[in-house]
């Protein structure tokens, strides 16, 4: 009997049996990120629903002058259709991503590929919305009859001097960007953490 070779098959079988437990718990980590990402995106799309009904009900509880409240609606269903789209693009991934439970290394990297994705679009409809929004906002809080003088149609008419006008453009373009900003850092923390997680586990599974 050939002492050596059942010495080395027997070695083989534990180096099999102390890899497997490693890849197994990998597996069972990357399942956490997965649902936070899941559970988070379905509250996100419930708010950002309860956000667009708030957003068209509000003019409705207060008096506002005619061309304020046109161009707040005007401007907030453009916005909304791009919410809606990003909206459409977060619950097919859902969909997609129902049956990630069965977890593999293809199944995490396809997880990571889809989430970025959506993250992308996330972003594109952020950096369209930014740059609608301060105009709704105004309409809202210059256009109020409450404030008094009807003073959104001269600032939504551009009937202002040359430096008011600059200041204006600047303040615009400001407010943008600051919403953008505020809202990339904030996606970053509701998902990019956990996709960065989950891209270290995979690391981990292929140097197993």
């Amino acid at each position: 009997m050939d002492f050596d070779k059942i010495k080395e098959l027997m070695d083989n079988e534990n180096q099999d049996d102390l890899q497997l437990p490693t890849s197994l718990e990998n597996l069972k980590e990357s399942q956490m990120p997965i649902a936070k990402i899941r559970k988070t995106m379905k509250g996100e799309i419930a708010i950002q629903l309860a956000g667009i009904v708030i957003f068209f009900t509000y003019p409705f509880l207060i008096e506002m002058y005619e061309l304020p409240r046109a161009v707040y609606f005007i401007f907030m269903f453009i916005t909304s259709l791009m919410t809606l789209g990003y909206l459409a693009k977060m619950i097919w991934f859902l969909r997609r991503t129902s049956s990630v439970g069965q977890q593999t290394k293809e199944t995490i990297l396809n997880f990571i590929h889809d989430i970025k994705l959506t993250m992308e679009v996330y972003k594109t409809g952020i950096i369209a919305g930014s740059l609608l929004l301060p105009v709704s906002v105004t309409a809202i809080f210059m256009g109020a009859v409450k404030f008094g003088e009807d003073r959104f149609t001269e600032w939504f008419l551009l009937q202002m001097s040359t430096s008011t006008l600059l200041l204006v453009i600047l303040g615009y373009l400001l407010s943008g960007v600051v919403i953008y900003y505020i809202t990339v850092k904030w996606a970053d923390k509701l998902y990019g953490v956990h996709v960065r997680k989950l891209e270290e586990i995979l690391t981990q599974m292929e140097e197993v």
